[in-house]
């Protein structure tokens, strides 16, 4: 708990990454896609010729107004539904931009919702077993539902549950990387899952590196990491601690900088994989802190990188690359 106040005493309702709630229900509404911004269903910005523009626009508010009409829209959910090309994927988009098409009219959809569900219910009683109801959005309703409660959850994740939640978060994180963690695997020596428990004793010790951002200033901001770290896992670290005020969005990823140790005169750019990898038979460890001796206060130095460089191992691509933790 001492250590965790450090994580906490100066989090505060600004610097919890709360989503503005357009962002939270499209991410709960939509999929995730490569056209989701500019979905003409979800932006509503129709490319019409000029000719068309007055007949789709009364055609568009006649459609309107049946959907406000509680027998038209029932029978159409369930037309569809009947539809043997309309699949789980159609189903949940469409429950999402009804939702969206409804959100000014919750009581109306609330209504709506609730006559589909007592039929839905009716169904698993006299046809199906009960037990599996709602274990999958498989129907509109479904899914209707999940964004019904997103809708109603969002202001109560903001006023009360969403920093404890986001505490938690930190506290099981934070306890996480206090010792070994698999770059590759994932597995932890302080997991809280038994499936994920590093099996391998791995000698290890806590390093206090001090870190300058380049083009950011002189300010040194003290990192704690694990010499067995690799290096992007220092990075993740770094990135978290530096930019610990700026929501996840807006933070550098690991593969857009990077790292500098500068133990003289002179710098060495710190990297997963280069020349100094040590090998065994196909395999390539993963370079640490520990395998370019970094010290206890060490200064490094993060920049941005304008270009990710990946480099190429003849040969070994599939088999060079291991966990420095489980390795040694």
């Amino acid at each position: 708990m001492i250590e965790m106040e450090d994580q906490t005493n100066d989090l505060s309702e600004a610097r919890i990454p709360f989503l503005d709630y357009k962002t939270y229900t499209d991410r709960v509404f939509f999929l995730p896609s490569k056209d989701g911004d500019n979905d003409v269903m979800i932006t509503g910005k129709l490319d019409i010729p000029e000719g068309r523009k007055v007949i789709v626009a009364q055609a568009l508010n006649q459609f309107s107004n049946l959907l406000n009409s509680k027998t038209f829209l029932i029978n159409f959910i369930k037309t569809l539904e009947g539809r043997p090309d309309f699949n789980a994927r159609s189903r949940v988009y469409f429950a999402s931009l009804l939702t969206v098409a409804l959100h000014g009219k919750l009581e109306y959809y609330t209504d709506i919702m609730r006559s589909l569900l007592l039929e839905l219910m009716e169904e698993y009683v006299h046809s199906k077993n009960p037990k599996l109801m709602l274990r999958r959005s498989e129907t509109v309703v479904e899914r209707m539902l999940c964004n019904w409660m997103s809708i109603c959850l969002y202001q109560f994740l903001r006023d009360s549950a969403g920093e404890p939640l986001y505490k938690l978060f930190k506290a099981i994180k934070h306890q996480v990387e206090k010792g070994p963690v698999d770059a590759k695997m994932k597995k932890a020596k302080y997991t809280l899952n038994d499936t994920g428990l590093l099996g391998d004793d791995v000698e290890y010790c806590v390093l206090t590196l001090q870190v300058l951002v380049h083009g950011e200033g002189p300010d040194v901001t003290p990192v704690k990491v694990l010499n067995c770290d690799t290096i992007s896992q220092v990075k993740e670290k770094i990135i978290e601690q530096v930019y610990r005020n700026l929501p996840y969005s807006q933070r550098p990823k690991v593969d857009s900088v990077a790292l500098e140790w500068r133990p003289g005169s002179t710098g060495q750019i710190l990297s997963d994989m280069d020349l100094t990898s040590q090998k065994e038979g196909r395999w390539k460890r993963l370079n640490t802190l520990a395998h370019y001796n970094v010290r206890d206060n060490a200064t490094l130095v993060l920049s941005r990188v304008l270009h990710t460089h990946r480099q190429i191992h003849q040969n070994q691509d599939s088999h060079e690359e291991t966990c420095p933790c489980v390795s040694g």
